[in-house]
């Protein structure tokens, strides 16, 4: 029969609505293998477990301003002061402070440890690091492991200390006991004191749901007595036993409006809380890729029966000569399933493929800012074989890199 007859279509419309049908595929793919990457990314923060209670506590931020504390000697004291108003305070069972941004970010640097030669910069590990007065872990809920916690007395110009937690003992001492080992905040500009470990508390999440370090290992240093002085810092606060965490907001913001009028408390809430908004922008990403995923499935299911439908339509009358010629029904059946078969898997394999090139090698870099904790190369390799799985301010030290997000305040 002539191509182009009536009631059949030229090779050029056919392949014109393969490459159509192929091409919705691919981009179906690669759209539905990114919502399922970003999904998981927020299942990954969701479900992140900071090592303490998270709505056992309610915590709030204030900052010391320089017109009315000019000098370091004057927010120390105003914290030593506040620190003890509190826990007399029987609004609370027990406060702390710690400079722990929002209760998530802590800070994270290089270090060196006594004893250990390093040829370079580069030879230094980085670590977490946190300043907390003494009382943080047990207003937290955790106890001390070995040694002893941090005093209202501890100062760096007696005895510079520190308090490691569990991960960084095991990592360098193994079962040997760390107390009385050193270690030291790695500063290129001044070399800065080493501090006596005098303490060993269990591990938390000393890093937000953004950073990708693997390594949990931090230690501790003491906020009150600390060279130089903090500036801001989060009060956290216990309730009594039977008393709601959140209800302590107001008496929080009492407390302090008596120890200064002037001082605004800022970022208040449980650390649950503050986590969740944290991550609200991220949670509304993963609800538009479910969506856009959704329909953008739903758009290449209708597609693909359209110009499907269209295909058999167009050759009507060539089944027609099949069959007289003595083709079956199940043959024609088959001979049409088997071309939107192919289409489909070729479609899927270059979705998959364009996924595969365009998250593990392209921007590689990128996304690892973007997605927390998800190897996307093993999850397109899950996704097509194995099926979808579903301003720097003046803080505690100079060198501390906070990892707050972008235009955030301290």
């Amino acid at each position: 029969m002539k191509e182009g007859g009536r009631g059949n279509t030229s090779r050029v419309v056919n392949v014109i609505t393969s490459v159509l049908v192929i091409g919705q595929i691919a981009l179906t793919a690669a759209l539905l293998i990114a919502a399922t990457l970003q999904i998981k990314s927020i299942r990954n923060q969701l479900t992140l477990d900071y090592g303490y209670d998270e709505n056992g506590v309610y915590s709030a931020r204030i900052g010391l301003m320089e017109g009315d504390y000019p000098n370091e000697e004057a927010r120390r004291q105003f914290f030593v002061k506040a620190v003890r108003a509190l826990r007399a305070n029987p609004a609370f069972a027990g406060a702390a402070m710690s400079d722990r941004f929002r209760m998530t970010f802590a800070g994270l640097g290089p270090y060196e440890l006594d004893g250990q030669n390093y040829v370079t910069d580069r030879d230094r590990p980085q670590g977490n690091l946190e300043a907390v007065s003494d009382g943080y872990f047990t207003t937290l809920g955790l106890k001390i492991l070995e040694g002893r916690d941090f005093t209202i007395d501890d100062n760096d110009a007696k005895q510079p200390v520190a308090i490691v937690n569990a991960s960084f003992a095991r990592k360098y001492f193994g079962h040997a006991s760390p107390l009385g080992r050193r270690v030291r905040i790695f500063n290129p500009g001044e070399a800065l004191p080493w501090r006596t470990i005098v303490g060993v508390v269990p591990d938390t999440l000393m890093q937000g749901p953004f950073n990708q370090e693997t390594d949990s290992g931090g230690f501790y240093v003491p906020l009150l007595g600390a060279t130089p002085a903090a500036q801001f810092c989060t009060i956290i606060v216990r309730p009594h036993p039977g008393q709601r965490a959140e209800t302590l907001g107001a008496a929080l913001s009492h407390a302090v409006s008596e120890l200064d009028t002037n001082l605004p408390v800022y970022f208040a809430g449980t650390p649950a809380r503050l986590h969740d908004e944290i991550l609200g922008a991220n949670r509304i990403m993963a609800s538009l890729f479910t969506t856009f995923g959704i329909v953008a499935f739903l758009l290449s299911a209708v597609g693909l029966y359209g110009v499907m439908s269209f295909s058999v339509n167009q050759r009507t009358q060539e089944f027609g000569i099949r069959m007289a010629l003595g083709a079956d029904a199940k043959r024609i059946f088959r001979m049409v399933m088997q071309q939107g078969a192919w289409q489909l898997i070729i479609g899927l394999v270059l979705g998959t493929g364009a996924a595969a090139l365009l998250l593990g090698v392209v921007v590689a870099a990128v996304l690892h800012n973007i997605l927390f904790k998800v190897n996307a190369a093993r999850s397109v390799y899950l996704f097509c074989g194995r099926g979808a799985p579903y301003g720097r301010g003046r803080g505690l030290v100079p060198w501390c890199r906070r990892a707050a997000p972008p235009g955030s305040i301290r």
